[in-house]
């Protein structure tokens, strides 16, 4: 079974395609001005915001792992990758044009998705990694 993943994840057009398509959707959703209806939500006693920032930046070192499978040191590409890109979308959040606001527990919540997807990969892949 661990050769036919092995095989398909080296498939690398489908997954810099999604992880691409997958950057700009949290790129998109991350500067539209937010809704002036909305109403603010928590989950198990967190802010909802913080909930879909650690999901995306959990899903997008996933996205960018499988990018770089084939390359060496792919953990630590993906994990680099994703939190630069919510640093840079985080500090775009300063200019007033986008009508949205810094925030550092913001910047927590994707550090922390990265974090937890890349001990999962390490745990999952430990035999494909190429570090």
């Amino acid at each position: 079974m661990r050769k036919h993943i092995h095989r398909w994840l080296q498939a690398d057009k489908l997954f810099k395609t999604l992880a691409a398509f997958a950057t700009a959707v949290v790129t998109y959703l991350s500067l539209k001005p937010p809704s002036p209806n909305a109403k603010p939500w928590t989950l198990f006693f967190f802010r909802g915001d913080l909930v879909l920032h650690f999901s995306c930046y959990f899903g997008l070192t996933f996205l960018y792992f499988f990018a770089f499978y084939i390359h060496k040191r792919s953990v630590l590409k993906a994990f680099l990758s994703a939190l630069l890109l919510g640093g840079f979308l985080e500090t775009l959040q300063l200019i007033p044009f986008f009508q949205r606001f810094f925030d550092l527990s913001d910047l927590f919540a994707n550090l922390f998705g990265g974090l937890c997807a890349t001990l999962i990969i390490k745990g999952f892949f430990y035999y494909s990694v190429k570090e």
